[in-house]
């Protein structure tokens, strides 16, 4: 289990990095979270939004929750229930509305299953907050396989989700038929820039109390390639799911855990995985930059590549639509 650091005194010079980077990109940022934000201290990420009202926003018709430990998992299980199940797994800071394009296109024949991670959207992480780990993320999401009684499934990862559905497919060879990454972490790499301000000492346990929404919107245009691309709906989305009560210390712990295990710089470990698997990069992905692909491909043996010349790292949710295809042209594949 990894442990996370702690310091006590917030750096003069990273303060001030912090104050040069606001003010180079923060300004629209800033308007951006002004415009989501309910209130004024939530604005500066002190406040949070109840979460019968982010449950009114967020949840559907299609929302379930399934009690996995001690966290109430939320989500969706939709499409042709006698369709091939494929489970969707998002990425750090982000929830399982980030597929709701695949959803559609995927649900007239497909039954589809995406869930919020523990920490992310409206699952919320553990009661203690000294419980989350790395460990805790693999073994609730291989509960939550085991509870819907999953076997010979299509399983596509994003992000952080990328890493769980590797992971997940490494130990349960049997179980995933076909592995979608998307942009996947889990290869040695330094931080992206906002995540390693919100890793330093100092700041990251500042963000288990004040998680500003400006950083969260910032980080949004940090993942899309073309920022023209990003809708009001999607940002206010990211926003809002920031202001859940809980969420800011989820995702200085995610961040930590992040921080910890790039640290160690230890190599990709997914050899034993034998679902053919297709990577999906964004070539302007400033996360977790195309050239790692090359690790995955070499990891994972008769793995496959398709990058997109303009999108970052979110492309399923950037441009749904060609994504969509080459990934139903994967699934096809006999």
């Amino acid at each position: 289990m990894m442990t996370f650091r702690r310091a006590k005194i917030l750096p003069l010079a990273v303060a001030l990095t912090v104050t040069a980077s606001l003010n180079l990109t923060g300004c629209s940022s800033m308007q951006d979270a002004v415009a989501a934000s309910p209130t004024v201290s939530s604005v500066w990420g002190v406040g949070e939004m109840p979460i019968e009202d982010l449950n009114r926003l967020y949840a559907n018709e299609e929302s379930q929750w399934m009690d996995v430990n001690g966290m109430r998992i939320h989500y969706r299980d939709e499409g042709d229930p006698n369709g091939q199940p494929i489970v969707l797994i998002h990425g750090i800071l982000s929830s399982l509305h980030t597929w709701e394009e695949w959803n559609t296109g995927l649900a007239n024949e497909y039954r589809i299953i995406s869930l919020d991670v523990p920490g992310f959207g409206l699952t919320g992480g553990p009661k203690n907050p000294g419980d989350f780990s790395e460990d805790l993320l693999h073994d609730s999401f291989s509960q939550f396989i085991s509870q819907l009684q999953l076997d010979d499934f299509i399983l596509a990862g994003n992000s952080l989700g990328g890493y769980i559905s590797a992971h997940y497919a490494a130990n349960n060879p049997d179980k995933v038929k076909k592995l979608i990454l998307i942009d996947p972490a889990g290869a040695p790499q330094d931080l992206p820039f906002i995540l390693s301000l919100a890793s330093m000492p100092g700041i990251n346990s500042l963000a288990a109390n004040v998680f500003p929404p400006f950083i969260v919107a910032m980080g949004v245009k940090d993942v899309y390639g073309d920022q023209e691309r990003i809708t009001k709906a999607n940002m206010d989305r990211y926003i809002h799911l920031s202001l859940r009560p809980g969420a800011k210390q989820a995702y200085a712990n995610t961040i930590a855990m992040l921080d910890e295990k790039n640290s160690k710089q230890e190599p990709l470990n997914f050899a034993s995985i034998t679902a053919p698997t297709l990577l999906m990069w964004g070539e302007k992905d400033i996360w977790v930059p195309a050239a790692l692909s090359e690790q995955w491909l070499t990891n994972i043996s008769g793995s496959t590549l398709i990058t997109y010349p303009d999108a970052g790292h979110v492309p399923m949710e950037e441009i749904p639509q060609q994504t969509l295809q080459d990934a139903l042209t994967f699934i096809n594949l006999k």
